[in-house]
């Protein structure tokens, strides 16, 4: 079986694999059905949408000065996970964190978790330099800055829009009692 994406093709290698007791029918699909880790993220995530029992929320954001082409992905539903090592932060009474998408693991979002209060704002940035997959973690202010960044905010609500940070860095920023402040850059 012949699966394109994002412009590259893979053959998928299906074959009968025996269960380990803590593998679900889940992973045993994931696993026998494609070959490199993306891949079998985006099979892991099209099967947990389908096979989920757990509803699915939106909380819709409003934006005051985001427009769809500053973030790469509205709406994006799944199971976002916090960010530590200084990619979130708390300050004057919130907590803003960047938050990764899990099952995919392509998206980052930021939100302020707690002690939100009208006038907060809160955005993502996404750097425009383009790292090796793979190489993960926390990125210096100057290397994920060195070919420029765009910003997917910043919005009024609690939570912003989603950006790509499976090849770019991304970090959490916030506007709180007129102050900005911002976390650490990750790539995930």
């Amino acid at each position: 079986m012949k699966l394109t994406y994002r412009g590259s093709s893979y053959e998928s290698n299906i074959k009968v694999i025996e269960p380990a007791s803590n593998c679900s029918i889940l992973c045993y699909l994931v696993m026998s059905i494609t070959k490199t880790v993306r891949l079998r993220r985006l099979t892991a995530a099209m099967f947990l949408s389908l096979l989920s029992n757990t509803a699915i929320l939106l909380v819709p954001t409003s934006p005051s000065q985001a427009t769809q082409s500053d973030c790469d992905g509205n709406a994006v539903i799944g199971r976002f996970r916090r960010v530590g090592s200084g990619a979130s932060f708390s300050f004057n009474g919130r907590k803003v964190e960047l938050q990764n998408e899990s099952a995919l693991d392509t998206y980052s979002r930021a939100e302020i978790k707690s002690g939100w209060r009208s006038g907060d704002r809160v955005w993502v940035d996404r750097s425009y330099k383009r790292y090796m997959p793979f190489d993960s973690g926390i990125k210096s202010d100057a290397d994920a800055k060195s070919q420029g960044w765009k910003q997917c905010g910043p919005f009024s609500g609690r939570r912003t829009q989603s950006v790509i940070n499976s090849v770019y860095a991304a970090r959490a920023c916030a506007l709180i009692d007129g102050v900005t402040k911002c976390g650490k850059w990750y790539l995930d």
